[in-house]
């Protein structure tokens, strides 16, 4: 595998999957440790309350390659006919270094089934690969790789640093085995982050695997370059982190893995650096924003009107939703955000062009580079 192969290519390197134990055969009894935590009156010795909470984590490690696996079983709250009840599961860590070679692929749909497989080899449990599938998820790292010299990951991190709404968020390490950036705390980030202040952290790849993942490195990555290989990670913690990143009815892994994680990281990553406004809505729906800012996108790239009406115009919908969906376009077009001034100009200059038998597709290029030297002409 070469570098170009999975660079700037997102996908989840660790998180908790969390199984209903009624739909899994636990194979080894020490995972069904519990701890019986008993609440007794200091006065008169009376037992108020018992509860069970889950023991210490079973964890097994491979000593050839480095990795592990840890699962234990928990009780979780679920919810049925709106009523909230207690049901154990168990959970499991996952990690990418589970997928051996195919590492830096990551956790996707396309190596789920791998890491399944993977797994169930430990022999600890044994579930229905649709069942590990529909599992719940939490504290889940996604991350992407990009190249970047030493050199230029110390610019990269001050350039960081000066453009954040709180440079004092940010935090940098300068060890031998760690030279990363990473907010939202310096003690403790992961434990300390919020919805609105995720913890991310940027941090050499190379160096990682040389000093901390020696032993899985040499294992399997020998004939991967990862010299200059950078690393960027986000975690989604809690069913509120979810709510905040628009995501609240994702509910299962597959779910998770199905959604632009590439968005999700440029999210996280943009709450350093936009302050939240909080703005009247006023007679403007929050959809008719949408549909204004597209079809004003639209007609800066020189879109005409008939095609942007065709949009609306639907043979595929129902009479009546075709019907509501052009009523919705003549509202929208009526309105002052409507850039018509510039859509009237580009009908105009491509009917022109048109009529005089010229190539419209090379003008609009050619348009584009005007109108760019006319802002750089006005900026001097």
């Amino acid at each position: 595998m070469k570098q170009e192969d999975f660079i700037y290519k997102p996908k989840i390197d660790s998180g908790k999957l969390s199984i209903p134990l009624s739909q899994v055969e636990v194979k080894m009894d020490s995972i069904k440790d519990m701890l019986l935590v008993t609440y007794t009156s200091t006065e008169s010795g009376e037992v108020l309350e018992e509860l069970e909470q889950r023991g210490k984590p079973y964890q097994v490690d491979n000593k050839e390659d480095g990795t592990y696996i840890r699962v234990w079983i928990e009780p979780q709250i679920n919810y049925r006919d709106g009523k909230a009840f207690s049901e154990m599961y168990l959970s499991v860590l996952i990690n990418s270094k589970h997928l051996g070679k195919d590492y830096f692929k990551g956790i996707t749909k396309d190596t789920l089934k791998c890491l399944y497989d993977r797994i169930m080899s430990w022999n600890l449990f044994y579930c229905k690969f649709k069942d590990f599938q529909t599992a719940r998820f939490n504290d889940v790292d996604i991350c992407f790789d990009f190249q970047c010299s030493p050199e230029h990951f110390t610019i990269l991190k001050k350039n960081i640093k000066m453009s954040v709404k709180d440079e004092s968020k940010f935090h940098s390490k300068s060890s031998k085995s760690n030279t990363g950036l990473y907010a939202p705390t310096f003690r403790d980030p992961r434990k300390q982050a919020t919805p609105s202040n995720p913890y991310i952290k940027f941090y050499d790849k190379d160096l990682d695997l040389k000093v901390r993942s020696k032993l899985f490195g040499k294992k399997y990555l020998n004939d991967i370059n990862t010299s200059n290989l950078f690393r960027y990670e986000c975690t989604i913690q809690s069913k509120k982190h979810l709510k905040r990143l628009g995501l609240v009815e994702v509910r299962t892994f597959w779910e998770l893995l199905e959604c632009d994680l590439h968005i999700i990281c440029s999210q996280m990553f943009r709450e350093y650096f936009h302050k939240l406004k909080i703005i009247k809505e006023g007679n403007i729906r929050p959809m008719d924003k949408v549909i204004i800012d597209f079809i004003n996108i639209c007609i800066e790239q020189g879109v005409p009107r008939y095609e942007i009406f065709k949009v609306f115009d639907r043979d595929d919908v129902s009479r009546q939703s075709k019907s509501d969906l052009i009523k919705k376009y003549h509202t929208i077009m009526k309105r002052d955000e409507i850039k018509k001034e510039e859509l009237q100009s580009n009908e105009l200059t491509k009917n022109l062009f048109k009529y005089l038998g010229v190539d419209v597709e090379q003008l609009k290029i050619e348009f584009d580079k005007s109108k760019e030297e006319k802002k750089k002409r006005g900026n001097t």
